[in-house]
């Protein structure tokens, strides 16, 4: 074998490595893997926001309880005729102070909840993303940017799955 010879040859296989390395580059590129979740249900199968939702439907009740127990109060005795109109004022005055702390303790449970939820919804998706060795997911409900996609790209089960999993092993 000539010199002329192993210089073709090493040509030859740089070529080849460069052809299958630009090959495999743009495989890589084109291969992008994508998941659409529909982040309402995602949210809503999760099964943490399911317990913190029990856990603060009981103070909930007893707060509507007693705001109803309040509204009936004060229609009863409306309709008394000689009822002091003062006695009715203080009625309404605690009834609505009984409904302003039922929305405040309503609106304050769901913020906490929604903040807890999503603090720890983040890293599973990121770990099942990594895992399953997505470069992208995409949260969708249809009242967003994503607007449709085809149910090839939809994960929303997966993902439930995947989380509602990870959340009962304590992760």
């Amino acid at each position: 074998m000539t010199r002329t010879d192993l210089k073709q040859i090493l040509i030859t296989i740089a070529i080849c490595g460069i052809t299958v390395a630009f090959i495999l580059i743009n495989n890589q590129r084109i291969n992008k893997k994508i998941a659409v979740v529909d982040a309402i249900k995602l949210f809503n199968s999760f099964k943490m926001k399911q317990e913190l939702e029990s856990q603060s439907g009981g103070l909930l009740s007893a707060l509507g309880r007693q705001a109803d127990s309040l509204k009936s109060d004060l229609a009863a005795k409306s309709k008394v005729k000689d009822f002091p109109k003062a006695e009715l004022e203080k009625l309404y005055v605690q009834f609505r102070s009984a409904q302003e702390q039922l929305e405040q303790t309503y609106q304050q449970t769901n913020q906490g909840i929604n903040e807890e939820v999503w603090k720890r919804l983040n890293p599973m998706i990121d770990e099942y993303g990594k895992e399953n060795g997505f470069r992208l997911i995409i949260g969708a409900n249809g009242m967003g940017s994503v607007l449709y996609n085809d149910d090839y790209y939809d994960r929303t089960k997966e993902v439930i799955d995947f989380v509602n999993k990870k959340y009962e092993q304590g992760n």
